[in-house]
């Protein structure tokens, strides 16, 4: 939140941002639903056991797989935020200091 006095840094990355790592979150707990009603069946005997549980490994394999992915592609990116604004904040300092 930007203090009085203050411009406040919009280009619409924040909000991008936010949007990827809401998707990822949408992701993982829709696995975990998924997983979720895979043993509600077979609680209630429509699956048997080693089915679930074969079918479970995969799908964990996949959603880490998808994570994996998007935090690679994520990681580059927030490394490139913290390099602009280090570079911003260093130069404001240095224009303070002069």
């Amino acid at each position: 939140m930007p203090h009085y006095g203050q411009r406040h840094i919009s280009d619409g990355a924040n909000e991008t941002k936010a949007e990827i790592y809401e998707a990822m979150a949408v992701i993982n707990r829709s696995f975990e639903q998924i997983m979720t009603a895979l043993y509600r069946l077979e609680s209630k005997g429509v699956l048997a056991e080693d089915y679930t549980y074969s079918q479970e490994v995969p799908m964990r394999e996949m959603a880490a797989r998808i994570n994996c992915y998007v935090l690679s592609k994520v990681t580059d990116r927030e490394l490139d935020d913290r390099n602009h604004y280090g570079r911003m904040r260093a130069s404001a300092e240095k224009r303070r200091k002069s």
